[in-house]
């Protein structure tokens, strides 16, 4: 036998054998460059190929969670450190899912779970929910301190003014009091004044609790509230939404957002007087905003504390409460908001946020210093 020819079929396997070895370790090599490239340098140039990224608010430029959180994190310099070109927009929360479901607008601030479900199930707006930074309701209903009206049944025949629509929680406030919404009148305001809104002749005001009742004391007006939390009413506010089709794409774009905006969120409650200060430079800039630091100061004072107060010992302001959205979406389920209880799981990503805290309260940004310092 020709030992030449008799070596051919080893020398072949041991060829291929190279050959495949080479390749795996080409492979694996490829992939530790890329991870080591992820580290140093590719999370920047990936992030500044999306282009510009528009967030639009929930009210105007107001020192509320979901809205001062990314003016912080772009005042701070956490978007720029993460090469995320952000552009923050006054909105008005009931609308900012057309802008996103058009694309218009990649994040949002939402008031509330219920709104984005409705609006998911009434317009396909292909919202998803990735921060809940409150856990209860930021509305209430305030009826003058002299009003017979002294319990929920005594609407009944009254006039309740609103502005938009009657807030969700309030809806389920009502609804599980026995109180149908047709059994009292509804006056459309035009004007943001609690006290010129009583003036109109209104018996009840839908309120923010940060808001219109400070705006009241300050006016002398006594009044007296009805909360949703003294009612055990599941609700939800300063939520951060972010468009379906966007997040599918972007998973990564969307997780180096939410980071930089998390760390807004710290900071803010942290350091509340620079934080809201960022929030009146914003709004010195919109023409014709109402707001000022006579609002803004009081205002985060109230959220923030009912942020802090409510977000459980040993967890991240923002993480997504899914037992109480549960509740939430139930409830309006139960007063008739929806016909049959949509499949609420579907509209939200708890993952996002929870991988940044990563089972702890401080945001992760050792991972992305690299990308910072360079």
């Amino acid at each position: 036998m020709n030992p030449r020819c008799s070596d051919r079929p080893r020398t072949l396997i041991l060829t291929a054998a190279i050959v495949v070895l080479t390749l795996l370790a080409a492979a694996c090599t490829d992939d530790a460059a890329s991870d080591g490239a992820s580290a140093s340098g590719d999370p920047c140039e990936r992030n500044t190929a999306v282009g510009t990224i528009t967030v639009v608010t929930g009210f105007d430029f107001a020192a509320s969670p979901g809205i001062l959180d990314p003016i912080v994190a772009e005042a701070e310099g956490y978007y720029d450190e993460l090469c995320l070109d952000v552009e923050i927009q006054p909105g008005f929360a009931p609308q900012n899912h057309t802008l996103v479901a058009a694309g218009e607008a990649q994040f949002a601030n939402a008031g509330s779970f219920g709104e984005v479900v409705k609006a998911n199930v009434d317009g396909e707006a292909g919202l998803v929910v990735l921060a809940q930074y409150g856990k209860t309701a930021i509305e209430a209903l305030v009826v003058p301190a002299d009003s017979d009206i002294e319990t929920l049944a005594d609407l009944s025949g009254k006039i309740v003014g609103i502005k938009g629509d009657l807030p969700f929680s309030l809806q389920t406030m009502l609804g599980e009091a026995g109180v149908d919404r047709s059994s009292f009148d509804e006056l459309l305001l035009e004007t943001f004044d609690p006290v010129a809104g009583f003036d109109l002749g209104i018996d009840a005001l839908p309120v923010y609790k940060s808001n219109e009742p400070i705006q009241l004391d300050n006016a002398g007006f006594a009044y007296r509230m009805f909360d949703p939390l003294d009612f055990d009413v599941p609700s939800s506010f300063g939520l951060v939404v972010v468009g379906e089709e966007f997040l599918a794409e972007n998973p990564e774009v969307v997780s180096d957002f939410m980071r930089a905006t998390l760390r807004g969120m710290a900071f803010s409650v942290d350091n509340p007087d620079a934080a809201v200060q960022h929030a009146l430079d914003r709004i010195a800039t919109n023409e014709g905003s109402f707001l000022g630091d006579y609002t803004e100061i009081p205002r985060w004072q109230v959220e923030r504390d009912l942020v802090v107060s409510l977000t459980p010992d040993g967890e991240g302001y923002g993480r997504l409460d899914l037992d109480g959205l549960g509740a939430e979406v139930a409830a309006l389920t139960g007063v008739g908001v929806f016909d049959t209880e949509p499949d609420w799981q579907e509209m939200i990503a708890p993952e996002i946020v929870d991988d940044i805290y990563d089972g702890g309260t401080d945001v992760s940004w050792e991972p992305y210093q690299e990308v910072s310092d360079g």
